[in-house]
């Protein structure tokens, strides 16, 4: 086993949650059905679905097998709010289990990689929708292992 104690990953699950936190702080729940058209996601099932991909690398990690359960739809407050409840336990899990390195970089680049794609969407479809994030230099942010609530 590799001496890699999953500070890295853990470290992108904070940054995930810090960069969510700002995407969604000031949304209200019209916002969850808010879709750019064309057959594109709402904002609320961005947030289902990037709570599926949490769930799902939870499972991944502590059974060995794909989680393809479909959660079911709640209101954005909801989803928001359950996205960061998974992403707290996947967080405790990888302060339980280490991960060989090469196995931590297929979650780099695969379901992590993916979660910070939608949130970017969803902080788009913010300033599209009126609510524009602040700039900031994410480089010098507050962001610790441990995914807290930073907002």
């Amino acid at each position: 086993m590799s001496d890699f104690s999953n500070e890295y990953l853990r470290h992108t699950l904070a940054t995930i949650a810090y960069r969510f936190q700002k995407s969604v702080s000031r949304a209200s729940n019209e916002f969850g059905d808010f879709n750019l058209g064309h057959g594109t996601r709402k904002t609320v099932e961005i947030v289902n679905h990037i709570y599926q991909l949490v769930k799902a690398t939870k499972v991944y990690i502590q059974d060995g097998k794909y989680d393809k359960e479909k959660p079911e739809n709640l209101s954005l407050k909801l989803e928001i709010e359950r996205f960061n409840a998974e992403l707290r336990e996947l967080d405790s899990v990888l302060t339980e289990k280490v991960l060989e390195s090469d196995f931590s970089k297929r979650l780099l680049q695969g379901p992590l990689a993916d979660i910070l794609t939608h949130i970017g969407q969803i902080s788009m479809m913010s300033r599209l929708n009126g609510n524009s994030i602040d700039d900031e230099d994410f480089a010098s942010a507050p962001i610790k292992a441990g995914v807290p609530t930073y907002f």
